[in-house]
């Protein structure tokens, strides 16, 4: 099972402890449509896929067809008790050439500043002034919205180099990283962590004490690298029994609303990443080290040696019923939609050089040509410095280092 990192209290939203008057959210995000399947490869795909949290601000319909005319399009947003959206319910307004489109919340307790401009210029006058009441700290929240093409890499090899990272936008604690996509920073990150998690049980860490963090230098080309590390919690974790907290990294996102409650559930593998060819290969660079002792739960020392996981997972993305998937922590290793996998077993301990694997992927079930031409399979790599994290069984120490992935497609 994969490790986690600890995992925190909270809802990370616009207005996390204020009334709910206060309140400025998108909650839920559909288009309807005449035609769906004239717009969408899936018909769930009408629904923007929103954190529980509510915490993105940026909303991004996926899975658009590339023959969709998104000129003239009225999406409908479920927004907090009271609130106001700007503009209104209805608008049409143009989302082709995947440009957004800016929409404002307006709390219940914000509603003297609602106004109902009835011109062009009145209208982005208006906007520019909710802009700055929301920069000023007012209970107004501005939301980008976008239509878009499933990001799907049909290149023979997608490299995965871990150059480019950069510290969260909003308390600047921890890293992130995203891959360029056709020359341009993604406006979402497509790699993920519970370093946000780890944030809440020790605050006061810095950038580099987090469990997973870039290395600037020494990587096996030269450049930067991950450093995976299962590190302590501090008495906050072993109040809660989460004494411990792994590193990881993988593709997909990471929900911090249900991470205290359902800490398996927090890891939504291959979010957002879609399959475009039957990959054959998953090749990388690791080095590992165990820590000195195992513990568990309760913090109690137990037999054994620290292991990671590295690997590379293939799922269908819908079920039998239509309903769209995403594999967590739970149900990963055994679900009977993951179709194929390549996984390092045999490892080699020590930091003193990189070692290269070259895993084939064994399947479960072959490829469906159709499944794959309308963007039915997900994918993920994952990987933590203590496989057993998400039971907060590891050791303190236990380090992995990554480097240089590469997903080889027939």
């Amino acid at each position: 099972m994969l490790s986690l990192a600890f995992c925190g209290l909270g809802i990370a939203s616009c207005i996390k402890d204020q009334a709910p008057n206060q309140e400025c959210d998108i909650r839920r995000a559909v288009v309807h449509l005449p035609h769906p399947e004239d717009y969408f490869f899936l018909l769930n795909d009408t629904a923007a896929p929103l954190l529980d949290d509510f915490g993105q601000s940026i909303i991004v319909f996926q899975g658009v067809r590339p023959t969709a005319d998104l000129s003239r399009l009225t999406p409908t947003f479920t927004i907090s008790k009271g609130a106001t959206l700007f503009p209104p319910q209805g608008t049409l307004r143009d989302f082709s050439n995947e440009q957004a489109q800016l929409y404002f919340v307006i709390a219940e307790d914000e509603q003297e500043l609602v106004q109902y401009p009835t011109t062009p210029e009145a209208t982005v006058a208006y906007m520019q002034q909710l802009a700055q009441y929301a920069k000023a700290g007012r209970h107004v929240r501005p939301y980008q919205v976008k239509f878009s093409e499933n990001l799907v890499d049909m290149s023979d090899v997608i490299s995965y180099d871990f150059e480019h990272y950069y510290l969260e936008a909003q308390a600047r604690k921890f890293y992130e990283w995203s891959d360029p996509w056709n020359g341009e920073m993604r406006t979402v990150p497509n790699w993920a962590t519970a370093n946000k998690g780890f944030s809440t049980a020790r605050g006061s860490a810095t950038p580099e004490e987090y469990p997973t963090v870039p290395v600037a230098k020494g990587g096996v080309d030269g450049g930067a690298y991950v450093r995976l590390t299962t590190c302590s919690t501090g008495e906050f974790g072993e109040l809660f029994k989460m004494p411990l907290a792994a590193g990881n990294l993988f593709i997909g996102t990471f929900d911090f609303s249900v991470a205290l409650t359902n800490t398996l559930q927090a890891t939504r593998f291959g979010d957002n990443s879609i399959l475009g060819r039957k990959p054959v290969r998953f090749t990388g660079y690791y080095q590992f080290e165990p820590g000195v002792q195992m513990t568990d739960q309760n913090g109690e020392n137990i037999p054994g040696t620290d292991q990671p996981a590295i690997y590379c997972v293939v799922y269908k993305n819908h079920d039998a019923q239509g309903r769209s998937v995403v594999l967590h922590g739970d149900d990963v290793e055994d679900s009977p939609l993951a179709v194929g996998k390549a996984e390092v077993k045999n490892w080699q301990v020590g930091l003193n050089g990189w070692v290269k694997f070259d895993l084939p992927f064994v399947w479960t079930e072959e490829i469906d040509p159709a499944v794959l031409e309308r963007h039915g399979y997900n994918f993920a790599v994952v990987c933590s410095s203590s496989k057993d994290g998400a039971t907060y069984s590891g050791a303190l120490g236990s380090t992995l280092l990554v480097d240089n992935f590469k997903i080889v497609n027939e």
